[in-house]
């Protein structure tokens, strides 16, 4: 059973569509954060880890160029999707991202762009309310270049060291690095509402 499952990753990894299919996931996650990329991310690296494919480079490249190009369609569909933004309620999880993208986007709006880029929804909205007031793209385009290298780089590397580690049990690995991936976004999660909290607590 072990062995079926382990061809079966192995076949749909290695399968010529898989690389436009990574495309498609990444760049729909950053239009409607639904399905978090960075999980399919950990899992090729893991993969890649453990027995040498898919292409570790070529994950985080192809990552990269689709992260962008959601971000900034999403950026350029600002104006459209505000409404949803405005519509969102302050005590939700989500109503509390916007309260923290908006908090840091007035004071440093680089750092904020490039944090963001690990909070799912929190950078939905940043990027929707960037494109909306019109801040300057050229910038945008900097900040969340540096931030989608930065995420992209970490959750492929995050799930290729889980697979290294247990090279022999690829499943292991994927296992491994899947819950290491997790962790860390659960370790952002918490600075972020920590960050968010405190500084709320100084606009008091």
């Amino acid at each position: 059973m072990t062995d079926q499952i382990v061809t079966w990753v192995e076949t749909l990894l290695t399968l010529p569509a898989f690389y436009p299919v990574l495309a498609l996931l990444v760049i729909l996650d950053s239009l409607l954060p639904l399905i978090p990329s960075e999980a399919v991310l950990t899992l090729a690296g893991s993969w890649s880890g453990a027995r040498g494919v898919p292409h570790l480079f070529t994950v985080i490249q192809i990552a990269v160029a689709a992260a962008m190009i959601g971000d900034n369609l999403c950026y350029f569909l600002g104006t459209r999707l505000i409404g949803f933004v405005e519509r969102v309620p302050d005590d939700s999880a989500r109503g509390r991202a916007v309260s923290w993208v908006r908090l840091n986007i007035r004071r440093r709006a680089g750092t904020t762009i490039i944090v963001a880029r690990f909070i799912p929804w929190a950078r939905w909205f940043m990027t929707i309310m960037l494109g909306s007031v019109r801040y300057p793209w050229r910038w945008f385009f900097l900040y969340d270049t540096i931030g989608v290298f930065i995420w992209a780089t970490q959750a492929t590397l995050i799930g290729y060291l889980g697979g290294r580690m247990f090279s022999d049990y690829p499943l292991i690995g994927m296992a491994v690095g899947i819950t290491l991936g997790t962790l860390v976004g659960l370790v952002i999660q918490r600075v972020q509402e920590h960050m968010y909290r405190k500084q709320a607590e100084n606009q008091q």
